[in-house]
């Protein structure tokens, strides 16, 4: 008989491949060189693929399995949230090639800055998901997700704000406009993952 499929594990380590992503896209907004943005890209890519392999080789556990810990629903949305928020962190570098960017703006370092402790909160919930029935942390961990995207969106409306209170070109308000988006998604997608952790919790207790 096989090794059964850790699937809380296989979450675990989704969610530490968006931590890497992250750290990735915090690197590149401090150490920012346009010249390098392209090996940036390369790199984040190959975390962004093996999260992706690891969503597959889930998936296709899950089609075989009899009895899986959680419903089926469950697993497949939050495998589909975690990956979802990986995508949106890599699509931060590709805009930032895409328009190519010249220098960063600087609240964009706050707001990575705020992405990074997001997906570090969702990691430990991931942790204490696999003990959902019994963890006293979960339920705390999964609200300051939700406190700090409310954050992400206070920060987003007042760097808007700044954005076109300063006079400048107008085609680099439009793309820092784009830019602020993206970053603020990354912030949803942290929202979605708790959210998908809140509603399994229920489902399977």
């Amino acid at each position: 008989m096989g090794k059964q499929f850790d699937y809380f594990n296989a979450f675990l380590e989704m969610g530490r491949h968006s931590l890497s992503a992250g750290e990735l896209l915090k690197e590149t907004l401090e150490t920012y060189d346009p010249a390098a943005l392209k090996e940036r890209m390369a790199q984040i890519h190959a975390v962004e693929h093996s999260a992706d392999t690891l969503k597959h080789q889930l998936t296709d556990q899950l089609i075989r399995e009899f009895l899986p810990p959680i419903e089926r629903e469950d697993i497949m949305e939050l495998s589909d949230v975690i990956d979802d928020l990986t995508d949106a962190i890599e699509d931060v570098v590709i805009r930032l090639y895409m328009y190519n960017i010249p220098q960063i703006d600087p609240p964009a370092l706050p707001f990575c800055a705020l992405i990074i402790e997001c997906i570090r909160t969702l990691q430990q919930a991931l942790e204490e998901f696999r003990h959902f029935k019994k963890s006293t942390a979960l339920e705390g961990l999964i609200r300051r997700v939700n406190e700090l995207e409310e954050d992400g969106d206070r920060l987003y409306a007042e760097t808007m704000h700044e954005l076109f209170a300063t006079p400048q070109d107008p085609l680099a308000i439009m793309v820092w406009m784009e830019i602020y988006e993206r970053l603020e998604k990354c912030c949803d997608r942290c929202e979605d993952v708790a959210k998908a952790l809140g509603r399994a919790v229920l489902n399977n207790s």
